[in-house]
């Protein structure tokens, strides 16, 4: 390809690695996360990967992941995607959700459960949240813009009102809380979710770096 402001390349690729789109011919899913790793930090990587294994239409499986990685053992971009793999979780709604549970481990918080069903005393389904510690009985929702409409936020208050009547402490979320107001502060997502499971009896480990690899700023993803 040969135009302004873009550079060609030119690979051999092996037939399972191409996949017919709407319009074009490109790479796999898979294929194209694997080369993704030699441009996107660790964070953003692991995002990409979650939105292969989503809630809804996955375009790969975890162990379709490992078995790609082990054909590509040793070449460029390997240990970042092992790195990412690690990180990453099926079932997620949104890369928002990705880059909220990322933050939260980063502060030493525990992982949270990922659309995890919430059942009332007779077994009855009440909800999913997006993150949830089962045993302090605290959900977490990251809502994003879609829900600052009137039909959504009476359903999101209906949905908050039955999670509490269940026992259950609601922490509700959006980019706000990501990005923290000034440099050096914690973001109030981290503030919040932690005072919600100390109220609830965690107990924290002992403090350690925050500091990883590949994280990128959270003021540098745009709002949704």
């Amino acid at each position: 390809m040969r135009r302004r402001n873009v550079v060609g390349h030119q690979q051999l690729l092996a037939p399972d690695k191409i996949v017919t789109g709407a319009h074009i011919r490109c790479t796999s899913p898979l294929r194209t996360w694997f080369d993704l790793a030699g441009s996107l930090s660790l964070d953003d990587l692991v995002i990409a990967g979650d939105f292969l294994l989503r809630r809804r239409n996955p375009l790969s499986t975890l162990q379709a992941v490992d078995a790609y990685l082990q054909t590509r053992a040793g070449k460029a971009g390997y240990r970042k995607a092992t790195r990412a793999r690690a990180l990453m979780r099926q079932g997620t709604d949104s890369p928002k959700e990705t880059e909220l549970r990322l933050l939260l481990l980063s502060y030493g918080l525990p992982e949270p459960g990922i659309n995890v069903p919430m059942l009332d005393e007779t077994g009855g389904w009440i909800q999913d949240p997006d993150m949830s510690y089962e045993r302090e009985k605290v959900a977490v929702q990251y809502d994003g813009g879609h829900h600052a409409g009137p039909r959504q936020c009476r359903s999101d208050i209906f949905r908050d009102e039955r999670a509490r009547d269940a026992g259950w402490r609601v922490v509700v979320l959006t980019q706000w809380d990501l990005t923290p107001f000034a440099p050096g502060l914690e973001p109030t997502a981290v503030t919040r979710v932690r005072a919600a499971l100390l109220d609830r009896g965690w107990t924290p480990h002992p403090p350690r770096s925050r500091a990883r690899p590949g994280r990128g700023r959270p003021a540098d993803r745009p709002p949704i």
